[in-house]
């Protein structure tokens, strides 16, 4: 069963690219698991950073839902094809080097053993790095960076997931269309050859 993280800076792309995603592996006969991002779910829910008490605490909670529903995974059939909005190492994003290696630690891990739960991860730059003209908090109501910020989470994000070894990183050349052709074609090549 392939897991593929869809990872990214604010306003990269990454739901659109979930639901392109989705229906070409659906298109090819492949059942399709979208696992949402535990963030925005938290945060829908009332539960930020303030009541939490930190950020760290907040990303405690992010850390521990993405464990929990992936979690949830075992047992589908080998044929599936899992596709997450984030993974565990999107927590780089949002915590210090440092604050990251505790968390994993908390739980038992190692930046290796968060590598290790997905087959592959797909980096979406954020539109804020070459495409600014067209970054907005419209798709995301919870998007609350400004550009400066998703560059500096877009750029944490690449350098967390660093040391996966099959990480992809989409950049925004050519239009909005191109980059997501990229990324499909990308991730279907991938899946056809495990």
């Amino acid at each position: 069963m392939p897991k593929i993280v869809i990872t990214g800076g604010p306003c990269a792309g990454k739901t659109t690219l979930m639901g392109l995603l989705a229906a070409a592996f659906v298109g090819r006969g492949r059942e399709v698991v979208l696992v949402n991002e535990c963030a925005t779910e938290l945060l829908s829910q009332g539960i930020t950073p303030d009541s939490c008490g930190s950020v760290l605490g907040f990303q405690r909670h992010v850390f521990d839902l993405q464990l929990e529903k992936e979690e949830r995974l075992a047992g589908l059939s080998d044929a599936a094809v899992v596709l997450l909005d984030r993974g565990l190492m999107d927590n780089a994003g949002y915590l210090p080097d440092d604050e990251l290696d505790m968390l994993l630690a908390e739980r038992g891990m190692t930046r290796e053993d968060a590598y290790a739960r997905y087959d592959a991860v797909v980096h979406l730059v954020t539109a804020a790095i070459g495409a600014e003209r067209f970054f907005s908090h419209e798709t995301n109501e919870h998007r609350l960076e400004g550009v400066e910020e998703a560059v500096r989470v877009d750029k944490a994000l690449r350098a967390g997931w660093a040391g996966h070894p099959n990480l992809q990183v989409i950049d925004n050349t050519g239009t909005f269309e191109d980059k997501l052709k990229r990324a499909v074609d990308s991730v279907v090549e991938l899946i056809d050859s495990l």
